[in-house]
């Protein structure tokens, strides 16, 4: 999709002296109006904090120019250059947003000398204080209050948030839960701005360094919807979604870059169809020593001491989570994760989000534990299995050498093992294992299962998260749009200059229709995601509200965007013979035609989203 030119003062005061020049003084006229349009417009966002918090860094995520970084020891050895003066950038996809980064602060400084520094407040729209590891100072909450008199809006961004998990994950171990770790740190700040009677919009944990992690993509998003009244969309972004694999990602950004959101259904219907590429992680979870390591050993028919084995032993070998393939299932991989403690909280702390099934290993016998573990992967709607392991121990111990015995054993360590899952509600399949008899007890059930299943859990995975990774494209190619909505707007008003209004309508007819195109909501498209998807048309065709989406008369089109006659004008055209040929014909608003395209990329946006959410409905 070719972008339109941007248009810049100079070259619109250029063609005002050009037709003043002329003796065009209507057309001089219009296009003050266009420059009068491009100041009006502007949105000015102060992003400050304190020295070294990486205000700089944001502001230049936001740019999407991240800082390259060569050698990260380097990088994080050298002390970054505070920003002594404001330093002013234009948004690169709205131009009429304006970022300033304004001078950070020390922590010693004094309020009132800072605010001073900062000068007039009253000329930005809206303020976002980047709070570093260190948390609020004196300086941040009084600079807020300073904020909140003046009744702007203000965003929290709480920076550096990768070295805070990355450190609580070395202490922590297996206790390290990362969803919890930055729930604790967003409620402390928040608990801390209610104390001091400050309330933000919304509190985002970001790292400049991973924007395609955290709350980058959320914060970025809410500032676009504060300042420019887009629709908000969920949270998350594709590099997050462990069950899609890079080239689907790939694929899919390509689409949204250069593509109609139309070819996205023949993505995902290869996918699902053949699930080959999809990511598949099941877990093996159990307490230090009941055997996780030895038992992923056995199911991928590896020795202990042959390459590429999970290593195994006396005391806890396995210090943090490691994938190992299973064999003859692409994409399919074993997580070897620490053992857990007795303590429910332990379990509590654990991040399970990342896995799509679960092995619950256990030994010598079954503990509440194990219930604590089922009930939170159930309650995520994910697959868990009970897995008894060490079982020939228990045959030698209780002397289950003859066949008959041994049978009968493992039908009461079974039945005990079922009896104890139901009496704390939890209903999964039992498996007794040994995982030095590798062929023997459950263990070829097991390895089995693991097998059957797969493209079936795979599938699962995907449509798991299809809600989100639309709602992502979406969101990536509303952005491709938008990014030529204020081009187009300019050009649409400088062509209004010269041309007739029919002209400038069949031009903004001719845009929406390419939108529609692009967002896979004209007839060809829907068609054809429905072939693919197997979904009847007219269904699809329900999902689409937007007034855009369908034929528009030119006279609706010219009635949106002509700019009212003023009141003068009017009443001047109804007083009796002088009124009577007085000109009160609406010209053509710059405003409006902006807001019409603008509008129009939000609501056929939804209605995408809509489309692609039903074309793949579980009926």
């Amino acid at each position: 999709m070719a972008s339109f030119p941007y248009l810049d003062e100079a070259q619109l005061k250029s063609r005002k002296v050009q037709y003043l020049a002329q003796k065009s003084v209507a057309a001089a006229s219009q296009i003050q109006e266009l420059l009068d349009f491009l100041n009006s417009f502007k949105v000015q966002v102060g992003i400050l904090g304190e020295h070294r918090a990486g205000v700089t860094m944001l502001v230049e995520a936001l740019l999407s120019k991240p800082r390259p970084v060569t050698n990260l020891f380097a990088y994080f050895r050298e002390a970054q250059q505070p920003t002594l003066s404001a330093e002013v950038h234009v948004h690169p996809t709205f131009p009429h947003l304006v970022l300033h980064d304004l001078p950070g602060f020390e922590a010693a400084e004094k309020p009132a000398a800072y605010l001073k520094k900062l000068g007039d407040l009253e000329q930005f729209s809206c303020f976002v204080m980047v709070v570093g590891t260190r948390g609020f100072t004196d300086v941040h909450l009084q600079v807020l209050k300073a904020i909140k008199q003046r009744k702007k809006a203000f965003f929290v961004v709480r920076t550096k948030i990768d070295l805070d998990l990355h450190t609580a994950g070395r202490r922590l171990r297996y206790r390290h839960n990362p969803a919890e770790q930055m729930s604790q740190i967003r409620k402390e700040l928040s608990e801390t701005l209610t104390k001091d009677g400050l309330e933000a919009k919304k509190i985002f944990l970001v790292s400049g360094l991973q924007t395609e992690r955290y709350d980058f993509a959320w914060f970025e998003d809410s500032l676009e919807g504060e300042m420019l009244n887009l629709k908000g969309h969920q949270e998350g972004t594709l590099k997050d979604f462990h069950s899609v694999s890079q080239k689907m990602v790939k694929d899919l950004f390509d689409i949204c870059k250069f593509n109609s959101l139309a070819d996205v259904p023949t993505v995902i219907q290869h996918m699902l169809t053949n699930p080959t590429q999809i990511h598949l992680n099941v877990a093996l979870i159990g307490e230090t020593g009941s055997g996780n390591s030895s038992l992923i050993n056995a199911l991928r028919r590896v020795g202990p001491e042959e390459p590429g084995a999970a290593p195994t032993g006396v005391a806890e070998t396995t210090r943090k989570a490691t994938a190992y393939p299973f064999p003859s299932i692409p994409n399919m991989f074993l997580w070897d994760l620490p053992g857990v403690g007795l303590r429910e909280d332990d379990v509590k702390c654990l991040d399970l989000s990342r896995y799509s099934i679960f092995l619950l290993v256990a030994s010598e016998r079954y503990k509440h534990i194990h219930s604590c573990l089922a009930k939170i992967i159930a309650s995520e709607g994910k697959q868990s299995f009970f897995v008894r392991n060490k079982i020939d121990v228990d045959m030698e111990a209780q002397g289950g050498n003859q066949p008959k015995l041994k049978e009968k054993l493992q039908e009461q360590i079974r039945k005990r093992c079922v009896e104890a899952l139901k009496n704390d509600g939890v209903d999964c399949p039992v498996f007794l294992v040994s995982s030095f008899i590798a062929e023997a007890y459950d263990l070829p059930l097991l390895r089995e299962e693991l097998q059957k299943q797969a493209s079936e859990w795979k599938r699962k995975a995907l449509r798991r998260v299809i809600p989100t990774v639309f709602s992502q494209l979406v969101r990536l190619k509303s952005k491709v749009l938008m990014k030529d909505v204020w081009g187009k707007t300019l050009q649409v008003g400088l062509s209004s200059v010269d041309e007739l209004k029919e002209t400038v309508v069949e031009k903004i007819l001719a845009i929406i229709t390419t939108f529609c195109i692009h967002l896979g909501l004209n007839e060809t498209s829907i068609v054809n995601t429905a072939q693919r998807t197997g979904k009847a048309a007219h269904l699809l065709q329900e999902q689409i509200q937007s007034r855009f989406a369908r034929p528009m008369h030119s006279t609706e089109v010219l009635n949106l965007i002509v700019k009212s006659p003023s009141w003068n004008s009017w009443a001047w055209s109804y007083v009796p013979y002088w009124g009577q040929g007085s000109n009160v014909e609406a010209t053509i608003s710059v405003k409006n035609v902006y807001n019409l395209l603008k509008q129009a990329v939000v609501e056929l946006s939804e209605d995408a989203e809509r489309l692609l959410l039903a074309a793949f409905s579980e009926d």
